[in-house]
């Protein structure tokens, strides 16, 4: 091999050497950005997972770098997370701590209260529900869903929320002391939500009344018990849904597939007629 042949060579290996440097570089690079866009989703403000990011809350673990990613399995409190990882979505783990001191509370009086999310990245959304804690709950015990009761519920029907969500509730004004919201983004498209505990310094609001008039913005009864069917929305095996005046059960995960015309193979079983005091359930939306 002659010393120019040589030296042709090594420049075509070192361009190649180059290329291939540069090519891996470029895959974990688009890597990196597709897995921090799929990894963020959302967080309710002064959550527990909030306030580990801001500092406010000490020795929380990963969650402090991405309190939008508390994900879990949804259709909570039917399904979703075990009891005991609520406030995790059973993935940061340190969250499910709970003594009467661990966590910095926020103060927060009963009745008119309005709850901010900031998105990070928006999904096709079921429904917003919080929960409170009971008047009897134990602090020192991790969270339970016997421990919880829904006060307040939005429903989007499958719509994409803005990046930043406004939900307006009335906070139980019939308690006071420490307690525990949680906070849970039901996803439309998915099996998923997002779970965000908050703590509260709870003080009774001498203005509001102990318990609101009924259909007050928030009010969890003013929808029935079972959701409209929605095209967008992932179903599994035990869900019932509303459609067509009729209630229909999922057999197995279905989405996209309309009750009642799918035939006796298809992923719909059919309970019956709508109660009468369902019938309210079908008329939906986020008001």
């Amino acid at each position: 091999m002659t010393n120019q042949t040589f030296v042709n060579h090594r420049k075509l290996s070192m361009k190649w050497f180059i290329f291939s440097i540069g090519a891996l570089f470029l895959m974990l690079a688009g890597s990196f950005v597709f897995a921090e866009s799929a990894s963020a989703h959302g967080y309710l403000t002064d959550s527990r997972a909030h306030l580990c990011s801001t500092g406010q809350n000490t020795n929380c673990g990963p969650v402090r770098w991405e309190p939008f990613s508390v994900e879990g399995r949804g259709d909570f409190p039917e399904f979703g997370v075990p009891d005991g990882k609520i406030a995790s979505g059973a993935k940061f783990l340190e969250l499910d701590e709970q003594t009467a001191d661990r966590w910095t509370k926020v103060d927060m009086v009963g009745g008119e209260h309005t709850f901010h999310w900031k998105l990070t990245a928006n999904h096709s959304t079921n429904t917003w529900d919080y929960f409170i804690t009971k008047k009897d709950w134990d602090p020192n015990s991790p969270l339970k869903r016997e421990d919880l009761e829904l006060f307040c519920r939005y429903i989007d029907d499958g719509a994409i929320p803005p990046i930043d969500t406004y939900n307006d509730c009335f906070v139980p004004n019939d308690r006071e002391g420490y307690h525990v919201i949680v906070g849970v983004w039901d996803i439309a498209d998915t099996e998923n939500a997002f779970y965000q505990a908050m703590d509260v310094k709870l003080s009774i609001n001498p203005s509001a009344p102990t318990t609101p008039d009924k259909g007050f913005p928030g009010d969890p009864n003013r929808f029935g018990k079972y959701l409209v069917w929605n095209t967008i929305r992932v179903y599994t095996e035990g869900e019932i849904v509303l459609h067509n005046g009729q209630l229909w059960q999922a057999l197995w995960w279905t989405r996209g597939q309309e009750p009642g015309t799918t035939g006796q193979w298809g992923p719909w079983k059919l309970i019956g007629d709508v109660p009468p005091d369902e019938e309210g359930s079908t008329e939906l939306g986020s008001a």
